[in-house]
């Protein structure tokens, strides 16, 4: 296996070529916030505590995160084990004066806490080594484009979350998408919004309701949530699970559409994604987690 070494940004971005999120909060009608401000979540003993995935695959994935840093998030390396080979993971510099979207530190643009004021498409999980990108989609400061999340999901969950999409008023989207040589499809679908209270809302109403999920992916029509990822990617023993961060992972248990599906929801401040993998016959619960836990280390 091969470290990976830790990665710097260069300092804050031009004012002048930043395009940063609007700090102003949402109308009346948005839902106030629920619980209190996310504690930053330590990178080091979600990811290395991976040993438990032995009893999972059968095999040992020390994975390697060596800081929980912003600026520290090396990529994984691939002995064999079924991760991919991804190379190092960049976040994109900060906008002149604003912060990170959890620093402990009051937001200096008076905004609420959760803001990622990064360039979002720059917050996409980077494609591994031998992959085939056939997706690479952003969209401009209150011009989102929901089609490539939307095109996830079999009709009519793909025409109900495009109505609730326009409710909701999305700011920014980003996309990305490739191909491994195993045929594993691999997208990742990133959408912010006015706030973290909406993005928690959207997901308890547009996309679960308390009995379950109650919209479909394609060829994934019967799921059950994947209490595994936890297992394999365990939190830090008394981190809270704060309302405004977290995820929802999901596998695929019956055989419709002749592809193996798992996806999982993210939600990180004012930010949800969506990553899926899809393979026929069946997918690699390795690189899904890890997929699933860099893109989390992205966006926190």
């Amino acid at each position: 296996m091969t470290d990976a070494s830790s990665l710097t940004v260069d300092g804050p971005a031009d004012p002048a070529d930043s395009d940063p999120a609007d700090s102003g909060t949402a109308d009346s009608s948005t839902p106030p916030p629920a619980g209190r401000p996310r504690r930053l979540r330590r990178v080091l003993p979600r990811v290395a505590a991976a040993v438990v995935v032995c009893g999972l695959l059968g095999t040992g994935i020390a994975y390697g995160i060596t800081s929980a840093d912003r600026t520290d998030l090396p990529g994984l390396g691939t002995p064999g084990d079924g991760r991919w080979p991804y190379p190092e993971q960049h976040r994109p510099p900060l906008p002149q004066g604003a912060p990170a979207p959890f620093a402990k530190t009051p937001d200096a643009t008076g905004g609420p806490p959760g803001v990622h004021h990064a360039d979002l498409g720059g917050l996409r999980l980077t494609a591994p080594e031998g992959a085939t990108v056939d997706l690479d989609k952003t969209s401009g400061k209150n011009a989102p484009d929901t089609a490539a999340f939307t095109a996830e999901y079999e009709a009519p969950s793909g025409d109900l979350l495009r109505r609730h999409l326009a409710d909701y008023a999305p700011r920014r989207t980003a996309s990305r998408g490739w191909t491994m040589p195993d045929g594993t499809r691999a997208r990742v679908h990133l959408i912010q919004f006015e706030s973290a209270a909406v993005v928690q809302y959207f997901r308890q109403t547009a996309l679960n309701d308390w009995k379950g999920t109650v919209v479909t992916l394609r060829d994934a029509r019967t799921v059950v949530r994947d209490e595994d990822y936890s297992k394999a990617v365990p939190e830090r023993p008394g981190d809270s699970a704060d309302p405004d961060t977290g995820e929802e992972v999901y596998r695929q248990t019956g055989s419709e559409g002749g592809r193996s599906v798992r996806y999982a929801y993210l939600s990180a401040g004012d930010t949800l994604a969506l990553v899926v993998h899809s393979r026929p016959g069946s997918t690699v619960p390795t690189a899904f987690y890890q997929s699933v836990a860099l893109q989390q280390q992205l966006l926190g």
